[in-house]
C-alpha cells in the first residue's frame, strides 16, 4: 500500500487498492467459487486436463485432484464437455491447478 501511495495521488490510491484486492481474490491460491469450464484437451496419460473458463476464456491446466473419483469423472469427458470445477493452485509457479470438486454439466449427462 505504501508503494501505491508514493506513486499515485491520494485520490487514486483507494481505487488502485480495490483493483489489487480484486485481482488477489481472483488469482490467489484458491478460487472462491465454483466456475464453469469447457474441456479443451482431454485427460492425457499424466492426468492433465486443459480447460477454458467461461466467460473469461482463461486457460487452466488441471494436474491434481482432491480424490480419485474426481480424476475419473473428468477423465471420462471428451473435449468440448462443460464442467463445473472448484480450483486451487497446485504449485507456486506456472498455470497448474488442483480440482477440489468436479461436477459435470447437465448438457453432458451429469448430475
Amino acid at each position: 500500500m505504501f508503494l501505491i501511495s508514493v506513486l499515485y495521488p491520494q485520490s487514486a490510491t483507494k481505487s488502485l487498492y480495490e483493483a489489487f484486492i480484486r485481482d488477489v481474490h481472483l488469482f490467489g491460491d484458491k478460487m472462491s467459487t465454483t466456475d464453469t469450464y469447457t474441456v479443451t484437451s482431454e485427460q492425457n496419460d499424466h492426468g492433465c486436463v486443459t480447460v477454458r473458463a467461461h466467460p473469461r476464456n482463461a486457460t487452466f491446466h488441471v494436474v491434481d485432484y482432491a480424490d480419485e473419483s474426481d480424476r475419473e469423472r473428468i477423465g471420462d469427458l471428451p473435449a468440448g464437455s462443460v464442467v463445473k470445477l472448484e480450483l486451487s493452485r497446485a504449485g507456486r509457479r506456472g498455470n497448474v491447478w488442483c480440482a477440489e470438486s468436479v461436477h459435470t454439466a447437465h448438457t453432458d449427462g451429469g448430475e
